[in-house]
């Protein structure tokens, strides 16, 4: 999934923790730079009512009520955060990257370089339709183990 990829960008809604430990994921596994854009908006970004409408506690009816607080974050090839995460409002992040560091984080942890094991383990896609699902019985395991 990751050879090649210098800088991976992943624009989201998801302003969960979560999400940035997905993404710190894909940075270490990856060895590439993660750029994560989320968007910060209150409710008044949103039409007004009848177009919309939000259903919630009165708390979250108010028009300077966060609807989802953002999160943007870049994460370096090691896993630091580099540049973020911002949940105070709209803003531009920005980071200058090392582009050094991707042949380092590729020497601590190489998944489809130095410790691909193709006489182990492969990957054949298959580029027609077939059955997700097939059936074979105990007898034919046996005919199939004694030819």
């Amino acid at each position: 999934m990751f050879a090649g990829i210098e800088i991976y960008c992943a624009p989201t809604a998801d302003a969960r923790d979560v999400w940035q430990a997905s993404m710190t994921h894909i940075a270490l596994e990856g060895g590439c730079f993660v750029l994560s854009a989320n968007q910060f908006c209150r409710r008044t970004d949103y039409p007004p009512p009848p177009e919309y409408m939000f259903s919630g506690t009165e708390e979250e009816l108010t028009p300077d009520y966060v609807v989802c607080a953002g999160g943007s974050v870049i994460i370096s090839p090691s896993g630091a955060i580099i540049a973020g995460p911002n949940y105070d409002g709209e803003a531009l992040i920005s980071a200058d990257l090392e582009l050094g560091e991707i042949a380092r984080a590729k020497f601590d942890f190489d998944v489809v370089g130095h410790y691909s094991r193709p006489e182990v383990f492969n990957l054949i896609v298959r580029d027609h339709p077939a059955k997700p699902v097939t059936f074979t019985s105990a007898s034919e395991k046996t005919e199939d183990a004694h030819k």
